[in-house]
């Protein structure tokens, strides 16, 4: 079970609280869920889903490893007191001995050690500028060399760090976690709340995959269709719960990835790997689809040259810092509920089908054929793929025994928005549902002249949100093959990293192109990601993790019943991913 260590000394508590209160900006002292926490939440989730692929195939976990590697060569990854980075990349350590130095050693004997708790946020970035400067240098300036290397880190221009530190929360926190071989390790503890994971795991299941769902509903018809997608966010809901199960078991775990290597080793972290590319491949291609649909006619009449525009349009978001990103985001799921509610009000405003809720359009109770059926499924299944996502959210929050009650929120909050736009798209349009809903609704007649440029503008800030956030993981990954963070002495050397990762971005950006001009289907792409990938990232594998990690405790029952789901998931991932590939 984790350990927190509490710092004793309440006279050195407030005096840094009474600092931290008046160097704070304003609206950070208003409790745990004031503005500027919420904010520091959201970009610690984009973050992680900014880090989604873990390239280190052969480490037991994401962010630390119990000894340096047998031949010699030393893990820069390592550390002896502090095993996990800071969320900027440096050796949490490395911060802390700074902070031993610049801050409390010049004021008092105790100094805070790794086993105390609160770091106040001033302090931290001044020893993190500090450790960037003297990289390469002595410790403490007393001739003797430092223990560990300082991993090289990238000058952060002034505006990324002002970025930084208005959504950085105002102190970080140390816990001590023992793992299940009884190693006591050092780690950030989490510092979300529970209103903050349940924004930060919405944000992650409600994407552009809703804009499907009418078609969905559509195919199945009503007497499948609906209970279908009630079925699937029940089903995500509690394989979700089997993770946050599984993790309990080793308090070192932080991350999907992590859960695969605890339960099966590297082998399954390289499948989990690839998944995550090709989700991320096909959510970029689907963010590609929806905004040349949505402007065919506006940046061109033709729709291969619209997706080639859009390429230019798109790649240079690529370039921007992540926590510029993290604002974009944010834009992005405003955006998304706000089409869902503009589509609702269309249906209200306008009287006669179609696109009207006053007089509805025929619906089909039945769907048309079995195929049909089968490609609901894997539409239907779409919108709850956030399982990815969920580790890190848990081990982000304050107290994560929590978890679940934040995804009972989060679930509700996600069902009602699925619901609303799938049940009210296919009463406005019917049989005629195709693609995405908003490209239906910008085709139909006889709504006012405001809703068309204003459901343009908002689709439009979706795939400039959310298409260099899928991106970056894939960029990342590319980074590391190539080796274009590579830090070398050669100017000629350094010229070919920066044009390799100039090359990488542009060539993401490009292959998402390629693939929406070769599969311009939305909800076809939509539909196989939800038959493939959903099925086995949010279904098969939390099912199998939890029998490995939690057997012992499991009875006969127990385990029929998830081995019953697993196979049943397997068969219907199947069965609704070759509809969709030969339809």
């Amino acid at each position: 079970m984790p350990e927190e260590y509490d710092d004793e000394s309440s006279s050195l508590l407030n005096r840094r609280v009474s600092r931290s209160f008046l160097d704070t900006p304003l609206g950070s002292f208003k409790g745990p869920n004031s503005l500027h926490n919420f904010a520091s939440s959201f970009t610690r989730a984009q973050f992680f889903a900014a880090s989604k692929i873990d390239n280190a195939i052969h480490k037991e976990r994401s962010f630390f490893v119990k000894e340096p590697t047998g031949d010699g060569a030393e893990d820069e990854t390592f550390d002896p007191e502090l095993m996990i980075p800071s969320y900027r990349g440096e050796r949490l350590s490395s911060v802390v001995h700074d902070l031993h130095r610049n801050v409390f050693m010049n004021d008092m004997d105790s100094a805070l050690s790794p086993n105390n708790d609160v770091f106040y946020h001033d302090d931290v970035m001044d020893a993190i500028n500090h450790s960037r400067s003297r990289q390469g240098s002595e410790l403490f300036g007393s001739g003797i060399p430092m223990g560990r290397k300082v991993l090289p880190q990238p000058s952060f221009s002034s505006l990324r760090s002002s970025i930084s530190m208005a959504t950085t929360a105002s102190h970080m926190t140390l816990k001590k976690v023992e793992d299940v071989d009884g190693n006591v390790i050092t780690v950030l503890a989490g510092q979300s709340t529970v209103p903050q994971t349940v924004f930060n795991s919405v944000n992650v299941l409600i994407g552009v995959g809703l804009l499907a769902l009418p078609v969905g509903i559509m195919k199945a018809g009503w007497v499948f269709g609906v209970p279908i997608l009630i079925a699937c966010g029940i089903a995500t809901f509690w394989t979700a719960t089997l993770l946050s199960k599984a993790m309990e078991t080793d308090a070192t775990i932080m991350t999907y990835a992590d859960l695969g290597y605890a339960a099966y080793g590297s082998a399954a972290k390289l499948v989990i790997s690839l998944l995550f590319s090709i989700d991320l491949v096909g959510a970029g291609v689907s963010l590609i689809v929806l905004f040349s649909d949505s402007f065919v006619g506006v940046l061109s009449d033709d729709p291969t040259t619209t997706k080639i525009i859009t390429f230019f349009i798109l790649t240079p978001f690529t370039f921007i810092p992540l926590p510029i990103l993290s604002i974009f985001s944010l834009l992005g799921i405003l955006s998304t509920i706000t089409i869902t509610l503009l589509v609702i009000a269309c249906g209200l405003l306008k009287q006669t089908s179609p696109g009207s809720l006053v007089e509805v359009m025929p619906t089909n109770l039945w769907p048309e054929n079995y195929v049909n059926l089968l490609l609901a499924i894997g539409i239907l299944m779409a919108p709850f793929g956030g399982h990815a996502i969920f580790p890190n959210l848990r081990s982000d929050m304050r107290n994560p025994k929590h978890f679940t009650k934040s995804l009972w929120y989060t679930y509700l909050v996600t069902l009602i928005t699925d619901c609303s736009m799938g049940v009210f798209g296919f009463l406005m349009f019917g049989a005629s549902c195709s693609n995405e809903v908003t490209n239906t609704l910008l085709e139909t007649v006889g709504y006012p002249s405001w809703v068309y440029p204003l459901i343009k503008s908002l689709i439009c800030i979706i795939p400039l949100a959310k298409t260099p956030l899928n991106a970056k993981p894939i960029i990342s990954t590319l980074d590391v093959l190539f080796g274009v963070n590579t830090r070398t002495d050669s100017k000629v050397r350094a010229a070919i990293n920066k044009f390799n990762k100039f090359v990488v971005r542009i060539g993401v950006n490009a292959i998402f192109v390629f693939l929406a001009i070769v599969f311009p289907e939305f909800e076809k792409i939509i539909g196989i990601l939800g038959a493939s990938i959903c099925f086995i990232i949010c279904i098969i594998l939390p099912c199998l993790f939890y029998v490995k990690l939690c057997g012992d405790n499991l009875t006969t029952m127990d385990r029929g019943v998830l081995y019953l789901v697993v196979i049943a998931s397997v068969v219907l991932g199947s069965l609704a991913t070759w509809a969709v590939v030969t339809n």
